[in-house]
């Protein structure tokens, strides 16, 4: 919860309402995710501002602002309860009066709309029973609740904490080069399909994942070595990467999330001169590694 709050800590209003929520629901089984994202349609997208997994619960967070995009707001609402059958729960801390002019609702109003959504939620945990299943991140890091799931999923948001963790999932080892580790390992008994984790902050490498999560850039930094790179995956044979991205939270702590399934995208890498993967599955089954 640190971490979520130091995420949402330059969002004032967002982090305001977000904290009352989880103070005032005093219920530690319940799993916070902010800026969830959303695939509303082929090519739009949303980020919502507070998701409960268990419950399939978006909340959203309106500062005053909003009343000038009511019809849009509206839109892309309905886009998001239709993809994801979630019941979505809105805070609005503004109003328009007669005038149009628009203002900030009382303090007492944005508390009063906070309490109606705390209620909420502990009805929907009531009607769960025993069906609801309470968070637990520490269980959720570990390589022995992935190989009981049986499947990898981007929108559940779990990772591990290092390499050696993912390899060992996969029923694998990291390779070495010298005192370097390889950036991927084969997967065992599936013919061109490797584990790859990618690190952002490489001081050789640049990976990039695209803000809607459906490409990954790859290139070296050095200019000059760029096209050979290129050359040498466009005529490789073709290769499925089941990707953890190495990424780094705003508390400094290192994690691999996993973020889908890519294949190299030919067509955009030749126009933008860089290996470009595109994610072809947001979910892996894990439990074919033994069919």
């Amino acid at each position: 919860m640190e971490r979520l709050f130091a995420k949402i800590s330059k969002k004032k209003t967002e982090s305001y309402v977000i904290s009352r929520i989880w103070h005032q629901l005093n219920d530690d089984r319940v799993k916070f995710v902010v800026q969830q994202y959303i695939r509303r349609t082929q090519d739009k997208y949303a980020l919502a501002d507070l998701y409960l997994p268990q419950l399939n619960i978006f909340i959203e967070i309106n500062e005053p602002f909003h009343k000038n995009n009511a019809e849009v707001d509206k839109i892309r609402n309905e886009e998001i309860i239709n993809v994801t059958k979630a019941h979505l729960l809105v805070v609005d801390c503004g109003y328009k009066d007669k005038n149009d002019k628009i203002h900030w609702n009382s303090l007492e109003e944005i508390h009063r709309q906070v309490s109606i959504i705390v209620w909420a939620i502990k009805l929907s945990i009531q009607e769960l029973g025993d069906n609801f299943v309470p968070w637990n991140d520490t269980e959720t890091l570990s390589v022995e609740y992935h190989k009981n799931k049986g499947i990898l999923k981007v929108e559940d948001n779990e990772c591990l904490r290092t390499i050696e963790e993912i390899a060992e999932v996969f029923e694998t080892k990291v390779k070495h080069r010298g005192f370097l580790r390889a950036s991927g390992v084969a997967v065992p008994n599936k013919l061109n399909e490797v584990v790859w984790w990618p690190n952002t902050e490489h001081h050789l490498w640049h990976n990039e994942l695209s803000e809607d999560g459906m490409f990954i850039y790859e290139y070296p930094k050095a200019e000059d070595k760029r096209a050979v790179h290129l050359k040498q995956w466009l005529s490789a044979p073709e290769e499925t990467r089941v990707t953890f991205l190495r990424y780094k939270d705003d508390l400094g702590f290192c994690f691999y999330r996993f973020v889908g399934v890519f294949k190299l995208n030919r067509e955009k890498s030749i126009n933008e001169n860089k290996c470009v993967w595109e994610r072809i599955s947001d979910t892996y089954q894990l439990n074919t590694l033994h069919e």
